[in-house]
């Protein structure tokens, strides 16, 4: 039997959903497929929702039929709490700012699963150039008193504060043009891929939250430094694919072939220099005979 989308919460937990036949609900906003058969059971906390982007799924005989707005009001409030950024007090909303980085760095999927990427790229921009600049001083920190221990760096304490608080000044803009400029190219290879489903301003969010999250782990000392391009790769990859609501393979290529063009290219530098002086060594012989 069906039950009725509008049934409260504690006739939904007693309802057991059986079907003889299997039955096909698709997504009305990203086409996800799936089935439920027989076997399905659908409580308060199991109600037919996408996996992909979060959305509730309408039973194919109850369209139309009323929302129960307790369980809307539900699934919004869960949706909103993994990006707690996109709510918080200031700038400086330490609290939002740790659950975001922790929801983003351990479940990337849920969490850009439910990212609001029609509020633009603002929250995400700020988020990158507060935090992710924090984090990329801390690790610079970590490598300028090993360089000061190890006599790399020259110079007495006054020396070497000024010159960390320089390099502190264009961290920011630095941050700025990583995330634009990785967003750019990214965004370029997943259009190519035919994968771009989205705007430009989602490849940004998604660039920038996993920047500034992936920075958090500079507070390991130098062996963080190692551990962000790393793990901002893997988020990348995740939340690209639900932001752009396409595979992983896909994301995944995306971020890779800009490094491969850039392998490609440097190969092929090497070679025309390299081509170029076996020929300058070729005509030197030449002349020598």
């Amino acid at each position: 039997m069906v039950v009725a989308v509008s049934m409260t919460h504690e006739q939904i937990r007693n309802t057991k959903f059986e079907m003889c036949t299997v039955m096909v609900i698709r997504c009305p906003t990203c086409n996800f497929t799936g089935k439920l058969t027989h076997r399905s059971r659908l409580t308060a906390e199991q109600y037919p929702v996408c996996p992909r982007c979060h959305t509730l799924i309408p039973l194919p005989d109850l369209k139309g039929t009323p929302v129960d707005p307790l369980l809307k009001a539900e699934l919004d409030r869960q949706r909103q709490q993994r990006v707690h950024w996109e709510t918080r007090s200031s700038w400086l909303d330490l609290a939002a700012f740790w659950r975001t980085s922790s929801n983003i760095l351990f479940h990337p999927s849920a969490t850009f699963a439910d990212l609001n990427y029609s509020s633009g790229a603002r929250s995400s921009l700020v988020f990158a150039i507060v935090y992710g600049s924090l984090g990329q001083l801390l690790g610079r920190y970590w490598f300028t008193l090993l360089g000061i221990h190890y006599g790399v760096f020259e110079g007495d304490a006054l020396t070497n504060t000024l010159r960390f608080a320089v390099v502190a000044l264009f961290v920011p803009v630095s941050v700025l043009i990583f995330v634009f400029f990785t967003a750019s190219l990214v965004h370029i290879f997943l259009w190519l891929l035919f994968a771009a489903k989205r705007n430009f301003s989602a490849t940004v969010q998604v660039v920038a939250y996993g920047s500034g999250a992936a920075s958090l782990l500079n507070v390991i000392p130098i062996l963080g430094s190692f551990l962000v391009p790393i793990w901002a790769l893997v988020v990348w990859c995740i939340g690209l694919a639900r932001a752009h609501q396409t595979s992983r393979a896909k994301t995944g290529l995306a971020l890779l072939l800009p490094f491969i063009f850039t392998g490609l290219l440097v190969l092929a530098l090497i070679a025309v220099i390299a081509t170029q002086g076996v020929m300058e060594l070729l005509r030197t012989i030449h002349v020598d005979i």
